[in-house]
């Protein structure tokens, strides 16, 4: 039996959507299939995640499993209506760092709450893809330059005496990332029991054409080696403006990693050219199709994103 449902999860950092868009791309060359970005709109699991109840306590936990539960329970009789393989990413494990570990649920009781969802989602006979990086602090480094100051500030305030912090203090910016470190060791813990297809796989050297052969072929598919060369990249690079709007849009080319990035979603948005003039924003469920009409370059945006430049055209200045 083929697997319906792919997962692959693991902390922030790590390349969970990288991986898993391309893993999409693979499998829909030989089989129906479709793609959820974990903040996709309205995401099946993702959506008002642990909104119900008080994390933390038992009583606000409790209404939190059954609605959770519910939500599996959907999930998996819209795949299978689907007769789709559904690749998505960062709904199971990632909920321990998220929500569990910070909850009022002690450790028998988080694992006791994934295999009753590994139980739901048997029937799909599902295949769980765990990465992860030793190195969790540069990793996590690795993304502030990439994605900003509100995000490293987002990520190194102060915390609450919730997990790690419940018997470690917090002394600054270290026992931040040894907090990260805690946590991905408790996912790590989760995944190890779990009775199911799995792999584990370690991205700190982010060859992700290599994981996702491995992956691909562990799911049972061939792996295709895409070809979409894109010539002429100076055409793409150059600023751009929002039509009938003040926002710009920032298109660079970096020669040290000879990657094509954008700076408007973070300071460092890799790019990947999918053929007929398509870009795709290589972390999000994001396209740019470019034209080039009359002198002028432009492109519009699309994609499944909850974001307000969907649908919006931008034009080179």
């Amino acid at each position: 039996m083929k697997h319906q449902l792919i997962i692959v999860d693991g902390h922030s950092t790590v390349g969970k959507s990288t991986t898993s868009k391309s893993l999409y791309k693979q499998i829909a060359y030989q089989d129906k299939a479709y793609w959820l970005h974990e903040e996709c709109q309205k995401h099946p699991i993702r959506f008002e995640e642990f909104e119900e109840g008080d994390i933390h306590t038992l009583d606000g936990m409790e209404i939190n499993r059954k609605i959770m539960l519910q939500k599996w329970e959907k999930f998996r009789e819209e795949i299978k209506l689907s007769k789709q393989v559904c690749i998505t990413e960062g709904c199971f494990l990632h909920s321990v760092d998220r929500y569990l570990l910070n909850s009022a649920w002690n450790e028998e009781q988080i694992k006791d709450y994934f295999h009753q969802i590994l139980e739901i989602i048997r029937p799909l006979n599902p295949l769980i893809i765990f990465l992860y990086r030793p190195d969790m602090k540069s990793s996590f480094e690795k993304a502030f330059k990439a994605r900003g100051d509100w995000w490293k500030q987002l990520i190194l305030s102060a915390p609450g005496p919730y997990g790690f912090f419940r018997t470690h203090e917090y002394t600054g910016d270290d026992s931040i990332f040894d907090s990260l470190a805690y946590e991905q060791e408790q996912m790590a813990k989760i995944f190890d029991v779990l009775s199911c297809n799995k792999l584990k796989i370690d991205t700190t050297d982010e060859c992700w054409d290599g994981y996702v052969r491995e992956i691909t072929e562990a799911a049972g598919y061939k792996y295709y080696e895409e070809d979409n060369k894109m010539l002429e990249i100076e055409k793409y690079c150059g600023t751009y403006r929002l039509e009938e709007g003040e926002e710009t849009w920032d298109i660079s080319f970096d020669n040290e990693t000879k990657q094509i990035y954008t700076s408007l979603f973070w300071p460092y948005m890799p790019m990947k050219y999918i053929g007929k003039e398509q870009f795709e924003l290589i972390s999000f469920p994001v396209i740019l199709q470019f034209d080039f009409i009359e002198g002028k370059t432009r492109f519009m945006v699309s994609g499944n994103y909850d974001w307000k430049y969907n649908d919006k055209r931008f034009i080179k200045i």
